[in-house]
């Protein structure tokens, strides 16, 4: 019952949830930092510290002394929302081709 009847008439909603709880986590600023180490350094492990992008703002905005140091970090914080626009967008794709093949 629940795979024929309950998933087809909830698939854009479960998508919905995952794709807007995708676009709060790419927003996502301390939890990930105290989390995942905060080195600002690309390694080859995956259980490695590293750093987000927005944890990066946060980190150094206020200690961006210079004009190119301010621009680099609004320059970061263009690129996260591009890349959020394009995630949400993606999503919003997705939605809209799940609704019209259910007919919903």
């Amino acid at each position: 019952v629940t795979r024929r009847v309950t998933i087809p008439y909830t698939r854009v909603g479960i998508m919905g949830g995952v794709m807007l709880g995708l676009g709060r986590a790419l927003g996502e600023t301390m939890a990930v930092t105290f989390v995942i180490g905060n080195a600002h350094r690309i390694s080859a492990s995956l259980f490695a510290p590293g750093t987000t992008i927005s944890a990066t703002i946060a980190n150094e905005f206020t200690e961006a002394d210079g004009a190119i140091y301010t621009s680099s970090l609004v320059a970061l914080g263009l690129i996260l929302f591009i890349i959020t626009f394009i995630i949400l967008a993606l999503a919003r794709y997705m939605l809209l081709r799940i609704d019209s093949r259910t007919g919903a």
